[in-house]
């Protein structure tokens, strides 16, 4: 149901004090008041909570514009956030209800948009340059060498099992099962905020011999991850001219 035209939408069975605990969180958001903010945050996450989100500066203005409760008993507000140059960005805050009273236990930036890493492209010793190039080029390559056909990942100098110097970068196609995964709260470098929660996954590729590469998951913020799900690759664009591609992972 709704709240009145202009009022946010009520999904669940929403708490009558939390909708205005939610407006107010955003006001004082907006209006830059950084220990009010504080207040509202879980205190024993407030640090990484400071850290999740990313606005732009000069904010003007906030609107609730949904309360939904969800299935873990916790309620999640999306408020969206205008700045002084018309541009709007969405929040998601995640409440508890503590002894306390209502606090911010998870926030991060909405949609869901897997973070890029600032060491992102070739080794300084440039062994692993051609998977790079590959992938701007719209191709996973991984190292193999040609006399023995041993796959290698990460890329060496010579095949580890017949000493051949003769490696080649054949494409594979991107698929395989989920090796192992790990989800991240904690934005620990500023190209993180905005992006937390997000699942790193090792993939396990059966097209490259069992050879493992990393990526982040696309769409994982909810996602209910396990070994051995398969997963396909897909090539995010470089985001500057002197950037590069980053291979992702998605749950098929």
């Amino acid at each position: 149901m709704t709240a009145g035209v202009e009022g946010p939408v009520l999904a669940g069975d929403i708490p009558a004090d939390l909708v205005a605990v939610a407006e107010r969180h955003g006001q004082v958001v907006a209006a830059g008041d950084n220990a009010a903010t504080l207040a509202d945050f879980r205190p024993d996450r407030a640090g990484q909570l400071t850290g999740s989100a990313r606005l732009p500066g000069q904010l003007v203005s906030s609107r609730l514009l949904r309360l939904e409760a969800e299935p873990d008993g916790l309620f999640a507000a999306f408020i969206s956030y205008t700045a002084a140059d018309g541009s709007e960005t969405v929040l998601r805050s995640r409440w508890i209800e503590l002894d306390e009273g209502w606090r911010v236990t998870q926030v991060r930036n909405v949609p869901d948009t897997p973070p890029v890493i600032a060491a992102a492209g070739p080794r300084d010793d440039g062994l692993d340059r051609p998977h790079w190039e590959g992938l701007r080029a719209g191709q996973v390559r991984i190292q193999r060498c040609a006399p023995c056909g041993h796959w290698i990942w990460a890329p060496q100098p010579l095949c580890p099992r017949c000493h051949s110097f003769d490696l080649t970068w054949p494409v594979v196609e991107p698929e395989g099962t989920v090796y192992s995964w790990t989800r991240t709260w904690q934005a620990f470098s500023p190209e993180l905020s905005g992006h937390v929660p997000f699942v790193i996954v090792v993939a396990e590729l059966a097209t490259a011999g069992g050879r493992r590469l990393l990526g982040v998951l696309c769409d994982g913020d909810g996602a209910e991850v396990r070994a051995g799900q398969p997963v396909r690759g897909e090539i995010d664009p470089a985001t500057s001219s002197d950037g590069w591609p980053v291979l992702r992972w998605r749950l098929v």
